[in-house]
């Protein structure tokens, strides 16, 4: 077998690394291009969280307001339903001495 020259050992070694190194260098481009486009996706999704806790945070403030105003109306409730009963037994005991 003849022996091959330094010059000839390297363009073997170009010639076989070249298209190589190009798919790389493409497949590289490839994931580049994906990556780019997940990282504007995952702007998006920020993006919506943040304005999902802007306004989520509003919406459970009144809905804070809207509960402690149905706890209070509802304690209101119990209260004059209970003044309702006393004045229905006093109705009843006046009717009783008539």
């Amino acid at each position: 077998m003849p022996e091959l020259s330094k010059q000839d050992i390297k363009k073997v070694f170009i010639e076989t690394l070249e298209p190589f190194a190009k798919a790389v260098e493409e497949d590289f481009n490839t994931v580049n291009s994906r990556l780019d486009k997940v990282e504007l996706e995952l702007t998006e999704v920020k993006t919506d969280v943040k304005w999902m806790k802007e306004n989520f945070s509003e919406l459970f403030t009144k809905l804070d307001k809207f509960i402690a105003l149905y706890e209070k109306q509802e304690q209101e409730l119990l209260l004059l339903g209970a003044q309702m009963r006393r004045l229905e037994e006093r109705v009843a005991k006046l009717e009783t001495k008539q």
